[in-house]
């Protein structure tokens, strides 16, 4: 029996289903309909003669050999993304200053950078995280080639917006809060769009609120809810283990969204190929 010969295009359709997590966000990322994404997965284990895929309640979850087959597609994937890196004339060169906001840096993004460090190797790649408003204010004084950070949607900064996602209310599994008193919430020192957000719609519904835990870490706050001092607002790909969404068993107030933008030097070198490699995220997980 003849090996397939396995189109790159199939394999990336099937690496976006499985790290955004459903045909319908690899669909967006891909800028295909879902029908389209569909039909391709079907080719694909039509190819490899197994099921990819199998059914898990609503969505569809990856069989064994999927897991396995995952793995090698992505190598693949990259390998073919480096052998066209190293052979492009003239190979990048460079320092590329890259500002993360907090929000981001515990995600899938250190895997995408790593991948774009690899693909071009001789660019020297320097990330520094903080708040959103502080990269955003060094950007503009030139001390980053570009910032990732968090923003209201529509305030785009001329920036590009890669990815939305609907802020939650997180708090420790079976949190107990006695509504005669204040609710507690932890957050990120100020400034800080995610307490903006949770304390205007606390005081639109009118609840009381007390800042009871405040921090510069992503871990320090999730372990601060995970303790059951407070509940916090994030984005879901913060849900860990011992944490739970909490709004509706809580009766709290709905929270906007919010995006993530870059923002770019328009002279950066290699700015269009980072866009790129950062659209194809997932940035907030799957």
């Amino acid at each position: 029996m003849a090996t397939p010969n396995l189109s790159t295009e199939l394999l990336r359709t099937f690496v976006a289903v499985v790290e955004a997590d459903g045909f319908l966000r690899a669909a967006e990322r891909l800028h295909k309909t879902q029908s389209t994404v569909s039909q391709q997965i079907q080719r694909l284990e039509e190819e490899v003669g197994t099921k990819l895929f199998k059914p898990n309640g609503r969505k569809r979850a990856l069989t064994t050999a999927g897991e396995t087959f995952h793995g090698y597609a992505r190598r693949i994937i990259d390998l073919q993304e480096n052998a066209l890196a190293a052979i492009a004339s003239p190979q990048p060169a460079g320092q590329l200053r890259l500002g993360v906001s907090n929000s981001l840096s515990d995600g899938p993004l250190p895997a995408l950078l790593t991948r774009f460090a690899r693909t071009y190797p001789n660019v020297q790649v320097n990330v520094r995280t903080g708040f959103s408003a502080g990269l955003v204010a060094g950007f503009e004084r030139g001390e980053f080639d570009a910032v990732l950070v968090l923003d209201e949607p529509g305030n785009t900064r001329n920036g590009v917006v890669l990815e939305s996602s609907q802020m939650v209310w997180i708090g420790p599994e079976a949190f107990e809060w006695d509504r005669r008193q204040p609710l507690p919430i932890a957050s990120f020192d100020n400034p800080c769009g995610f307490h903006k957000a949770a304390t205007t719609a606390l005081d639109r519904a009118r609840i009381p609120w007390r800042l009871v835990y405040t921090t510069s870490s992503v871990t320090g706050l999730i372990a601060a809810v995970r303790a059951g001092m407070a509940v916090t607002v994030r984005t879901p790909h913060s849900l860990q283990q011992g944490t739970a969404l909490v709004q509706t068993e809580l009766v709290l107030p709905e929270l906007p969204s919010l995006d993530v933008l870059l923002l770019r030097a328009k002279a950066m070198p290699l700015g269009g190929a980072l866009e790129d490699m950062l659209e194809a995220g997932p940035l907030l997980g799957a």
